[in-house]
C-alpha cells in the first residue's frame, strides 16, 4: 500500500483542478480528499513517540555494546559468550573473573 504525505495530497488535488471533469478524474479527487481526511486525523505526535522510544532503545544498546567490546579488548582470550556471562554476574553481584576495577574503567 502507498503512503501518502499530506502536502504530497495537497499538490495533486491542485494539479487535478487543470484536468477535465471526467468520471476517473472526479474518483481520483474524492479518494484523495478522502486520505487527506484520514491523515488529519492521525496525530503525528503518536509517530514521534514510537520514533524517539526506538531510538532510547537503540542508544542504550549500544551504549551496552561499547561498554562490553573495551572490556574485551583489555582481555582479548575471552570469548564474546563467557565475557556476556561474566557480565551477568557482575550484574546480579556474584564474583566474576574480570577484576572489579575492569567494570568500573574499561578504557585502557
Amino acid at each position: 500500500m502507498a503512503t501518502f504525505d499530506k502536502e504530497k495530497i495537497l499538490d495533486q488535488l491542485e494539479n487535478l483542478k487543470n484536468l477535465p471533469k471526467i468520471k476517473e478524474v472526479k474518483a481520483l479527487r474524492q479518494r484523495l480528499e478522502k486520505e487527506l481526511q484520514r491523515l488529519e486525523g492521525i496525530e503525528p505526535i503518536t509517530r514521534q513517540v514510537s520514533n524517539l522510544r526506538s531510538e532510547k532503545i537503540s542508544n542504550s544498546l549500544k551504549k551496552h555494546y561499547r561498554y562490553l567490546r573495551m572490556i574485551r579488548n583489555n582481555f582479548p582470550d575471552i570469548k564474546w559468550k563467557d565475557l556476556r556471562k561474566e557480565y551477568s554476574k557482575k550484574q546480579k553481584g556474584e564474583e566474576s573473573n574480570i577484576p572489579d576495577f575492569v567494570w568500573e574503567n574499561p578504557s585502557p
